[in-house]
C-alpha cells in the first residue's frame, strides 16, 4: 500500500483483496475510451511492491554509494563501440544531428548541465548512451529523438511526466509543446526558474500516436530514471499526471483529482507531490475557484513553499 503523507488515507482505494483496475486509474477524467490498449495488472497487485520488486533498490537515498548496485540495465545494453560516445550539451547548447541519435542533442545529456559523474563513475553521458542502445521495448524503432531530460546536473526538485509527445520527439527536449509552455508559465508565476529544476519523463521515447505507456515500457525505462535521480539527488519530486502518479506512488493510490497537492513517499524513497499534467489543464481552461487550473495554482505554491524550506530560504 502506498503511504500517504496526509490524512485521508484509503480514500478511493480498491476493496480489500481486489486488484486495482489500472486502465481505469490511468485514464484522466473525461478521457475514457481514448486509449485502445489496456494495461495489464501485474501479479500480486494491489500495492506498489510488484513495481518496486522489478526495479533496482533506491540505494541513492537509503545507503552508502559504495554498497550500491550500478542500476545500469541488463548486459548487452551498454556502451556503443569506441569512438561513438556523444558529448554533453552545455548551458544553452543546441544542435542534434538530423537523426537525433548522435552528437550533443538538446536534452539528451541533460542540457544546461555540467555532466556530473558520481562516485560509481556514472554520468548523464553514459545514461544517454545506454538509453540510445536500449532495445528493452519496441519504442526505439519509432522514435525520432531520445529524450533524456533537461536541467542542472544537481537539482533539488525534479518534475516527472509520463512520456515525450510529438514536439518532444521532434526536438529531443522535454515539455516544449503547448503543455510545456503552459508549465513554464506556471513555474514562472510561482517563482521558479526552469533552469533550476530538472524536467524529464518516465519514458525516454515517444509512444506512437501519443498513446499511454504500458507498464512494460515504464519498467524498461525506470533504470535510466533511477540513474538520473542518483546523479541529481533531488529532495523533492513533482509528478505530472495520473500515469506518473500511479507508477511512482503506486497503482493503489486514489485518482489525481483526490490526491493532488499532497505529499507521498515515492518508490524512489523521495517525497513526491502529485500534480495535474499541464495538457489536462489546457483542456480545462477555467480559472474559477475549484477548477483544475485554480487547484494547480494552490499546489504549485505549496510546492514552492516546501522547496524554499528545503533550500533554507
Amino acid at each position: 500500500m502506498a503511504k500517504r503523507k496526509k490524512k485521508g488515507e484509503g480514500e478511493g482505494d480498491s476493496p480489500a483483496g481486489a486488484p486495482p483496475d489500472l486502465f481505469d486509474l490511468l485514464t484522466p477524467p473525461g478521457e475514457e475510451g481514448k486509449y485502445d490498449r489496456e494495461i495489464a495488472v501485474p501479479t500480486g497487485a494491489p500495492g506498489v511492491v510488484p513495481f518496486a520488486d522489478t526495479l533496482p533498490p533506491p540505494w541513492f537515498r537509503t545507503g552508502p554509494r559504495s554498497e550500491s548496485p550500478s542500476g545500469r540495465g541488463e548486459p548487452g545494453r551498454g556502451d556503443p563501440p569506441a569512438g561513438e560516445e556523444p558529448g554533453i550539451a552545455g548551458a544553452g547548447a543546441v544542435g542534434a544531428d538530423a537523426s537525433g541519435e548522435g552528437g550533443t542533442g538538446p536534452g539528451e545529456g541533460g542540457i544546461g548541465a555540467v555532466d556530473g559523474a558520481d562516485s560509481d563513475g556514472d554520468s548523464f553521458a553514459k545514461i544517454r548512451r545506454d538509453g540510445l542502445a536500449c532495445t528493452a521495448c519496441e519504442l526505439y524503432k519509432t522514435r525520432t529523438h531520445f529524450v533524456l531530460g533537461e536541467g542542472p546536473a544537481h537539482a533539488d526538485l525534479v518534475f516527472i511526466g509520463e512520456a515525450p509527445g510529438a514536439d518532444e520527439d521532434a526536438t529531443g527536449r522535454p515539455f516544449v509543446g503547448r503543455a510545456g509552455q503552459h508549465l513554464d508559465k506556471i513555474l514562472t508565476a510561482a517563482g521558479f526558474r526552469r533552469d533550476e529544476v530538472y524536467i524529464c519523463n518516465i519514458l525516454k521515447d515517444r509512444p506512437p500516436d501519443n498513446r499511454t505507456p504500458t507498464l512494460e515500457e515504464m519498467r524498461a525505462c525506470t533504470p535510466l530514471l533511477q540513474r538520473q535521480l542518483a546523479l541529481l539527488r533531488p529532495k523533492l519530486i513533482a509528478l505530472l499526471g495520473n500515469t506518473a502518479v500511479k507508477y511512482v506512488v503506486g497503482p493503489d493510490a486514489p485518482g489525481i483529482t483526490k490526491i493532488h497537492g499532497q505529499w507521498f513517499e515515492s518508490i524512489f524513497g523521495i517525497p513526491c507531490m502529485p500534480m495535474y499534467h499541464p495538457s489536462y489543464l489546457l483542456r480545462n481552461q477555467s480559472r474559477a475557484p475549484g477548477s483544475p487550473n485554480w487547484e494547480m495554482w494552490q499546489d504549485i505554491q505549496a510546492l514552492k513553499k516546501r522547496y524554499d524550506e528545503e533550500k533554507g530560504r
